[in-house]
């Protein structure tokens, strides 16, 4: 497994991976329709430069299974996909831990995110806290739907990369 700066040329795969995590991820907490809109077109190129400019990849075997990025700015998850091949084997996990790691390394002291329904849980596992399941955030697609989310967040602390540290320099050893 390796996690790297995602770069211009893995656009339109993580593209397709976005595509593929939200028609199999999503399915049943949405409408089937809302998730063709969602993911129907062509790559745009404002998420070409995204991915040129912000975000991580994860790869086994050369292969991209998982993306994400921090907003560093906005102290916020973003674009946190997962292959739907590898959907609840940890790579999610893996790919999250790389981004809290950034996140932490840069003074960061919160992180936020907007969750889909589906993957509320999955974050919740992670120390994320919110508001339950109240739909209590909506993120408005530049395609003209509206999809209900819920705002979650996690403190960091300083400690907790010490004691990452520590654990990569025991493995290491």
């Amino acid at each position: 497994m390796l996690i790297r700066k995602a770069r211009a040329e893995d656009g339109l795969a993580c593209f397709a991976l976005r595509n593929a995590a939200i028609l199999t991820g999503c399915k049943g907490f949405y409408e089937d329709e809302l998730l063709e809109l969602w993911t129907e077109g062509e790559c745009p190129s404002w998420f070409l430069h995204v991915v040129a400019t912000e975000f991580y990849v994860l790869e086994i075997a050369g292969r991209i299974l998982a993306t994400g990025f921090i907003d560093l700015n906005l102290a916020k998850l973003e674009a946190l996909f997962v292959h739907p091949e590898v959907m609840r084997t940890g790579v999610g996990k893996a790919m999250y831990l790389y981004l809290e790691s950034l996140a932490i390394s840069h003074g960061l002291k919160e992180i936020r995110l907007e969750s889909t329904i589906n993957a509320a849980p999955f974050y919740r596992s992670l120390g994320f806290g919110g508001s339950g399941l109240e739909r209590n955030s909506v993120y408005h697609s530049p395609k003209g739907f509206n999809l209900p989310c819920i705002e979650m967040h996690k403190p960091l602390g300083d400690a907790r990369l010490t004691e990452r540290s520590a654990v990569i320099a025991i493995n290491s050893s």
